[in-house]
């Protein structure tokens, strides 16, 4: 328990630091946070109309297809349907589930992608300036760009290598779910309900590293991939609880949010910001563990590096 309110003090200051640091850099900050509401606000209401569009184009075709064929029925026995006639429904259903799930398929992918990349540029960009604010050195938007362009790589093979690892895990519970939800009961809900509940704290305590691994890709010359990933688990290790509690923080609000809010489109603005003032607070964990660590602060300044010693981030901690 002791433990426990240790790493909830800390969390506090965690947030609370964060928060400090948006208004320097603060132009930047705002960039960042217009740029990802207002891309992400608008492709998701796109995306929305482009599979209602889909789906309310689609739905009387489909069910002209799946209309029964009358002269094939007994009508003294109108319940009477031939093993031939139930295999071809049967054919048409499946069929028709193949074609139009390509089709939503084939629409999701080109949303979901520039959503990614969307965020993938925030979460640079947002971790860039966040260093560099931590250390009270100003920077420009051309500066942070050109960061960008040229490191760009790294995060890109470490986020992979995490969502390659987030997408194994969601089978790997879907596993254990799908088996209780093939008998419905309220004991087999309520055991659903529960090994659900545990996976979204399992994963909030496993993203801890991996959510560092990202941090570290954008912050260290050369660190990505596993190499990242075994950097960030090294240097959280003694810091789990504290990231963890920002996890458990975060999905909190963002459930919150989604079952409490009917405009969909608010619900990914939030979501947005939390996920900004995420960012914001692993790369204070970050620099916090270098400096506990003894380790010198490598700030990215173009296509250079520029490091500053421990004791004067110590100092400006103080």
């Amino acid at each position: 328990m002791e433990e426990f309110f240790k790493s909830f003090t800390s969390l506090l200051s965690i947030l609370n630091e964060s928060i400090k640091l948006l208004p320097k850099n603060g132009k930047l900050m705002a960039f960042i946070v217009l740029y990802s509401l207002a891309l992400s606000s608008t492709i998701f209401l796109l995306f929305n109309y482009s599979m209602e569009f889909v789906i309310n184009n689609n739905a009387n075709k489909i069910m002209k297809k799946l209309k029964p064929d009358l002269t094939s029925f007994n009508t003294a026995d109108p319940n009477n349907i031939t093993p031939e006639t139930a295999a071809f429904l049967a054919y048409k259903i499946i069929s028709l589930v193949r074609e139009y799930s390509a089709l939503i398929f084939a629409v999701q992918i080109p949303f979901l992608f520039v959503l990614f990349i969307i965020f993938f540029v925030s979460s640079i960009s947002t971790i860039l300036v966040s260093s560099m604010s931590y250390s009270s050195k100003k920077s420009s938007l051309n500066e942070v760009f050109s960061i960008i362009l040229n490191i760009w790589k790294g995060p890109m093979v470490t986020i992979l290598y995490v969502s390659a690892l987030a997408t194994g895990y969601a089978l790997f519970i879907f596993t254990w779910v799908a088996p209780l939800l093939l008998y419905p009961s309220i004991i087999t809900y309520c055991l659903a309900t529960l090994v659900a509940v545990f996976a979204l704290f399992l994963y909030s305590y496993l993203f801890v590293s991996w959510a560092m691994a990202i941090v570290v890709s954008v912050l260290e010359e050369g660190c990505f991939g596993l190499e990242a990933l075994g950097r960030g688990e090294k240097l959280v290790s003694g810091k789990k609880l504290d990231a963890f509690l920002i996890n458990v923080g975060f999905n909190f609000v963002c459930l919150i949010v989604f079952w409490g809010c009917n405009k969909m489109v608010f619900a990914v603005g939030v979501s947005c910001l939390g996920k900004i003032l995420t960012d914001v607070a692993y790369t204070v964990l970050y620099l916090r563990c270098r400096v506990e660590n003894g380790e010198e602060i490598e700030l990215r300044r173009s296509v250079d590096y520029r490091k500053l010693p421990t004791a004067q981030l110590g100092n400006e901690m103080a």
